[in-house]
């Protein structure tokens, strides 16, 4: 086992600000301290990027083990990709799966311990080999397990019962078996990776107003409430059903570890307004650790040298931290 976390990094589209947050990042000496990052692409990709946005991070063509205190590059790619910033092509999203495959591959034989994925773009990745809607399904088809999307920042984390489906599938999907299911696994890895003994989630209601005690809908008397009160026989802190307007806009979220959310935009849209460009998207209940930026490609601004890192830096050192986690309660 390393000292440090061997971090494996998906590219993204190179369309898009993949590789620009990745090299700002990285630009942070002190990372190197925390991780050692094996970027999958190619050398020569890389320094081609690196000369674009004038960036001066230490690249190292990986050889055998990874070093410590550079950007190691494995190559994957026979061909630099062509860089079309800002344009949806095919070329991108097969060069974005093949990053993305290889390096989930590396996680799970154990060439390295963590994933950190660049955005990819979901219409230009699809395939025979990625028909899915977004990285969660797909690591979860790889590695196993039952996943959970997560958006993180500091102490305010929104998870996810549905996520990337549409909204007029989600009232069917709602069942007290489903809300059970996530509550476990949040509550489970709030206790695991964050470090959480006792902790405290909120649920939101699915209707406006949870429901208004059966005016507008009775999915949250009839499931949710039904729901909460089974689970807090398990030991599991789980309260609710709350508006999403008022628990947001009340700041309600800090007065607990956690929100529960019926589907995406329910509590993506709170999350992103109070955190967006600093979050995380960690994919709990998965066998090893994976983390992302809280934002998509951003065609519009790929290429110019303006795109924020922070969001990427945060999901480097959330993955570090979840990774030392998990090895002390191993």
């Amino acid at each position: 086992m390393s000292t440090l976390p061997i971090m494996a990094v998906s590219i993204g589209d190179p369309n898009g600000v993949g590789v620009e947050i990745i090299l700002k990042t990285f630009r942070d000496k002190s990372l190197f301290e925390q991780c050692i990052p094996v970027v999958y692409a190619n050398l020569g990709f890389i320094q081609k990027q690196q000369q674009h946005f004038g960036t001066q991070v230490p690249l190292e063509l990986l050889k055998g083990r990874p070093k410590k205190g550079v950007l190691n590059i494995k190559t994957i790619f026979e061909n630099t990709p062509d860089i079309n910033f800002g344009k949806q092509t095919s070329e991108a999203g097969s060069a974005a799966f093949e990053s993305l495959h290889t390096a989930t591959i590396a996680v799970q034989r154990g060439q390295a311990d963590a994933l950190v994925t660049a955005p990819i773009n979901k219409a230009s990745i699809q395939s025979k080999t990625f028909p899915f809607a977004g990285h969660t399904h797909y690591l979860a088809s790889i590695w196993g397990g039952e996943a959970l999307m997560i958006l993180a920042h500091k102490k305010l984390r929104v998870a996810l019962i549905t996520d990337h489906i549409p909204l007029v599938d989600v009232p069917k999907r709602i069942t007290q078996e489903l809300i059970t299911k996530k509550a476990r696994q949040l509550s489970n890895t709030l206790k695991t990776d964050f470090g959480y003994s006792n902790p405290k989630i909120a649920l939101l209601g699915l209707n406006p107003h949870a429901g208004d005690q059966g005016v507008i809908g009775t999915e949250d008397d009839r499931i949710l409430t039904p729901t909460i009160k089974a689970l807090s026989a398990e030991d599991i802190h789980l309260e609710g059903p709350f508006p999403a307007d008022g628990f947001f806009g009340q700041k309600k979220y800090r007065n607990y570890d956690a929100v529960l959310s019926c589907y995406h935009d329910q509590g993506l849209v709170g999350f992103k307004t109070l955190a967006f460009g600093k979050g995380v998207n960690f994919s709990a209940g998965l066998p090893y650790v994976r983390t992302s930026p809280d934002h998509g490609t951003a065609f519009d601004i790929a290429g110019k040298g303006v795109a924020n890192h922070d969001s990427f830096t945060n999901a480097i050192q959330m993955a570090c931290a979840i990774w030392h986690a998990r090895q002390k309660n191993e």
